[in-house]
C-alpha cells in the first residue's frame, strides 16, 4: 500500500508539474524514506560534521531540482525570450542608427561624386577653352609675326625713302653737289673756331655760262655743269665739301688746308676745267671758271670769309676770267672788299 501510494503521489506530482503547480510530497514516502535510511542514520551520526558541511551542497542540489522541474523554470524561459527580444530590439535600434549613418555617408558620397563630376566637366570645359585660347593665341602670334615682318619692311622702306629725301634735300639733283643749305651747314660746322686751325674757302663761277645756254641750249648748259662738278671732284678729297650755291656759282670748303695748298688746289681745278671740253650733240664746248680764294684767319667768322672770297671771285672776273684770285687778309683788304 505504501509503495502504490508513493507511486500515485509521484504521478500526481508530475501531473501537477505539467499544470505549473508544485506537487505535494506524500507523508508515506517521506516516512519510508526515513525508514530505509534508518541504518544509515546511525552511521551518519558519526559523520555529523560532514553532514553539516554537505548541507550547503544538498541545498543547492535541491534548489537546482526546483528550478529544473519546478514552476520557476517555466517563467525563467519566458524571461530569457524577453531578454532576447529586448536585445534584438536594441540591436535593431543600433542597426537603424548604423543604417542612418550609412545613408548619411551614401548621401555625402553622392554629393561628393556629383561635385567631382561637375568639377571634371568644368575642368574639361576649361581645358577645351584653354586649347581654343592657345589656338587663337598661336594664330594671333602668327598674325603678329606677319605684321612685324610687314612693319619691318615698311620701316626699311621708310628709312630708304627718308634717306632718299634727305639726299635730295641735301644735294643738287643735277650735279650731285651739296645743296646751298647743306653746304652752308657743313661750312658752319667745319669752319675753324680755334687759333691755329687752317681752312680755305673757294668761290667758283663758270665764265660766260649764259652764252653757253643761249648758243647751245639748256641741255648743253646742264652737261657743262655736270662736267664741271666732275672736274672739281677729281681734285678734291672726300672730307672737302663742294656745293652749288645757285645757277653756275659753286663753293668749296677745303678743311685743314694752308693758304699755299689752297691756292694749288684752286689752280688745279681751274686747269682741269679748261682742259676738258664738254661734249654735246652740237660738238665739244670749251668752258672756263673763275675762282676766288679766302683763307681762315683768327677771330674771323664764316660770313666774313665768304664775303672776302666772293670779292676775290669778282676780282678774278674783272681781271680777265679763267683765273684764281686770292683774297687779301682782313687787315690789308681794301675798303671795297670788306
Amino acid at each position: 500500500m505504501t509503495t502504490r501510494a508513493g507511486q500515485g503521489g509521484r504521478a500526481i506530482g508530475r501531473a501537477a508539474a505539467t499544470d505549473g503547480e508544485a506537487p505535494p510530497e506524500p507523508d508515506g514516502a517521506r516516512m519510508d524514506d526515513g525508514k530505509s535510511d534508518g541504518g544509515r542514520s546511525d552511521s551518519g551520526k558519526g559523520d555529523a560534521g560532514r553532514g553539516d558541511a554537505g548541507k550547503g551542497d544538498a541545498g543547492k542540489r535541491q534548489e537546482g531540482g526546483k528550478r529544473a522541474g519546478g514552476p520557476g523554470n517555466v517563467f525563467s524561459l519566458f524571461d530569457n525570450e524577453e531578454a532576447v527580444l529586448d536585445r534584438t530590439e536594441v540591436m535593431l535600434t543600433q542597426l537603424a542608427a548604423v543604417a542612418d549613418g550609412v545613408k548619411v555617408l551614401a548621401e555625402a558620397y553622392r554629393r561628393g561624386y556629383r561635385e567631382q563630376r561637375r568639377l571634371v566637366r568644368l575642368s574639361d570645359r576649361m581645358q577645351a577653352d584653354l586649347q581654343k585660347a592657345n589656338k587663337r593665341l598661336g594664330e594671333q602670334q602668327r598674325d603678329l609675326q606677319s605684321l612685324n615682318e610687314a612693319l619691318s619692311g615698311e620701316i626699311e622702306t621708310s628709312a630708304r625713302l627718308e634717306a632718299e629725301l634727305r639726299r635730295l634735300a641735301d644735294t643738287d639733283p643735277l650735279t650731285g653737289a651739296l645743296a646751298r643749305r647743306r653746304f652752308l651747314e657743313v661750312c658752319a660746322r667745319d669752319w675753324p673756331r680755334r687759333p691755329g686751325q687752317k681752312a680755305c674757302l673757294l668761290m667758283l663761277d663758270l665764265d660766260r655760262f649764259k652764252l653757253v645756254n643761249d648758243s647751245h641750249g639748256h641741255a648743253a648748259g646742264d652737261a657743262a655743269l655736270i662736267a664741271f662738278v666732275a672736274a672739281c671732284r677729281s681734285s678734291l678729297r672726300s672730307l672737302d665739301a663742294l656745293g652749288r650755291l645757285g645757277g653756275e656759282e659753286f663753293g668749296i670748303l677745303l678743311v685743314e688746308t694752308a693758304p699755299e695748298d689752297g691756292a694749288v688746289i684752286a689752280e688745279r681745278i681751274r686747269a682741269a676745267v679748261a682742259a676738258n671740253p664738254v661734249f654735246t650733240e652740237g660738238g665739244p664746248i670749251g668752258i672756263t671758271v673763275s675762282i676766288g680764294l679766302a683763307t681762315a684767319v683768327p677771330e674771323e667768322n664764316l660770313q666774313a670769309a665768304m664775303r672776302r672770297a666772293d670779292a676775290a671771285l669778282y676780282a678774278a672776273k674783272h681781271g680777265g676770267r679763267n683765273r684764281v684770285e686770292r683774297a687779301p687778309s682782313p687787315e690789308t683788304a681794301p675798303e671795297t672788299l670788306r
